[in-house]
């Protein structure tokens, strides 16, 4: 659709680029493209106004990729007055939230990649063609099994697994089953580590303890257990595609992509990587029963 647009930006990691540069970089880059020169401007505030002024009259395709704050919106795309007639603002952000108070007028939810998709990307990051050796097959439906139709997750996956034999993947796999790729789990952190302390922490407990629960159920045992409605932080959660409310089905059911799960269960296990006893939750059977082993005769003399 480019040749159908006199002006044409994409703006990639919004997020990043505005935290190790400025807003006022960014707007540069925008009028860069109008002017097909190099501008600087002063302040952020300058740079609305002239931007505003040279949008208006021009049909415009601008890509605003993972925004993360309100105010990047303001400044890079402010309202529908800025463009001209036909112009399309595409905006990709982890925040629905955000785009509510934007004003944005059209959502769409992302769906992860089905099997055969997934296959086929990792096929290509991982032996960089098509065409395969037919005993790969079983390991590579497997692989594509852990990344849960994630494109991240199949491109970090398929890049580690190059040139690597099947004992290889297997055993990288397995390890994988028992602690998250680092580079995956750091991007997939950047969310929970925009919340708030007491939403990361209801993020904490459904991602260890209450995926698959009914979300009335856990709103009790969470208003019992922190002594107060914990409604908003699960809404959060939701607005951050962090945790999902199931609408088909059986209704109100809290579920999430279990790499997101298993990046919120590595937060807990590192508190205390070799003993279970130090961390803030349990979930694995092995784990528990060795902390009641640990405490029993303490418990015994409390008795």
């Amino acid at each position: 659709m480019a040749d159908q647009f006199e002006v044409l930006c994409f703006l990639h990691n919004v997020r990043e680029n505005s935290a190790k540069h400025n807003l006022e970089h960014l707007q540069e880059m925008i009028l860069s493209k109008i002017k097909g020169q190099e501008i600087r401007l002063g302040d952020v505030s300058e740079g609305i106004p002239i931007l505003k002024q040279r949008l208006h009259r021009k049909k415009v395709l601008l890509v605003l990729d993972d925004v993360d704050e309100l105010k990047q919106l303001q400044v890079l795309a402010g309202g529908l007055d800025w463009f001209g007639l036909g112009s399309v603002v595409i905006i990709t952000t982890r925040d629905k939230h955000l785009l509510a108070n934007h004003g944005i007028e059209r959502t769409y939810e992302v769906d992860k990649l089905n099997q055969e998709e997934a296959l086929e990307l990792l096929k290509w990051n991982s032996f960089k063609n098509k065409t395969i050796d037919s005993s790969f097959e079983g390991i590579l439906k497997r692989a594509a099994t852990y990344a849960s139709g994630l494109p991240l997750a199949l491109e970090v996956v398929g890049s580690n697994l190059f040139g690597k034999n099947i004992g290889q993947w297997k055993s990288t796999l397995d390890w994988y089953e028992k602690i998250p790729n680092k580079k995956i789990q750091e991007i997939l952190k950047v969310s929970y580590d925009g919340l708030e302390e007491y939403e990361q922490s209801v993020f904490l407990d459904i991602s260890c303890c209450f995926r698959g629960f009914e979300l009335l159920e856990i709103e009790d045992i969470l208003e019992a257990h922190y002594g107060d409605c914990m409604k908003h932080q699960i809404e959060v959660l939701v607005d951050r595609s962090l945790i999902k409310i199931s609408q088909e089905g059986k209704p109100g059911i809290v579920t999430l992509h279990d790499l997101i799960q298993d990046m919120g269960k590595e937060i807990i296990r590192q508190e205390s990587p070799k003993e279970p006893g130090k961390r803030s939750r349990l979930w694995f059977h092995k784990d528990i029963v060795h902390v009641l082993e640990e405490n029993l005769v303490r418990f015994i003399c409390f008795l």
